[in-house]
C-alpha cells in the first residue's frame, strides 16, 4: 500500500470516531434538566405531597398511592431509575434496610419515567425481589418537585411530613442505618 492510501485510511478516523460517539450519545438514556437541592436547604422542609400509580412486578396497576397517606410514620423515599448502574448497585442495600427497619419505616421507592418504561421499571422491581410500596413518575413531576438531580436519591421523611435529610448517590449501608435510625430517634 502507497503512503498516499494510509494517509487516506487514517483521515477517516477521527470522522468514524466522531460517528461513534455520536451513536453512544443518541443510545443514552436522555438526562432530566432539574434545579438541585442540597441536604441543607431540604432539611426541615415540608415534603411536597404527590399521587402516582403503583407499580409493581407485573407493571402498573391502576391503584393510587398519596404521600401524605403515611403521615405519621416515617418515610424513606428512594428515587430510581431501572438503568441506573447505581440505583441497581444500590437494590440489595436497599433491600437489607427493609428488612431490617421496613415495619417501623415506610419505603417507598419512587421509579422515574425518562429513557424508560413501565414494562422495564417493573423488570427491575422482579429483579431485585422489591416487596414495598414502588409507584411510577410518568411526568417526572415527583422528581421535579421534590428537586432530584440524579438517581439513586434517598428523602427521609419525618413523621410530621418535614425533609431530614436528603443524601444523594450511591451509599454505605451505614450510612443509610444511621439516618434510618436518627428518623426513628425524632432526630
Amino acid at each position: 500500500m502507497k503512503a498516499g492510501g494510509r494517509t487516506k485510511y487514517l483521515a477517516v478516523i477521527p470522522a468514524v470516531l466522531l460517528a461513534v460517539f455520536v451513536a453512544i450519545l443518541a443510545m443514552m438514556p436522555p438526562q432530566t434538566e432539574i434545579v438541585k437541592m442540597s441536604t441543607q436547604q431540604a432539611a426541615g422542609q415540608q415534603a411536597p405531597d404527590f399521587t402516582l400509580e403503583v407499580i409493581d412486578e407485573r407493571g402498573l396497576t391502576g391503584e393510587m398511592f398519596t404521600l401524605s397517606s403515611l403521615r405519621g410514620r416515617p418515610v424513606l423515599l428512594d428515587f430510581v431509575f431501572e438503568w441506573c448502574p447505581h440505583c441497581n448497585n444500590m437494590a440489595p442495600i436497599m433491600e437489607r434496610l427493609y428488612n431490617e427497619f421496613g415495619e417501623r419505616v415506610a419505603f417507598v421507592t419512587v421509579m422515574g419515567s425518562q429513557g424508560t418504561t413501565p414494562e422495564k421499571s417493573a423488570e427491575f422491581i422482579v429483579k431485585h425481589g422489591i416487596s414495598w410500596t414502588a409507584v411510577y413518575d410518568p411526568e417526572m413531576a415527583v422528581f421535579r418537585d421534590f428537586r432530584v438531580t440524579g438517581t439513586p436519591t434517598y428523602i427521609f421523611i419525618r413523621p410530621d411530613g418535614r425533609i431530614l435529610r436528603v443524601l444523594p448517590g450511591e451509599q454505605p449501608y451505614d450510612t443509610l442505618r444511621f439516618v434510618v435510625e436518627e428518623l426513628l430517634t425524632g432526630a
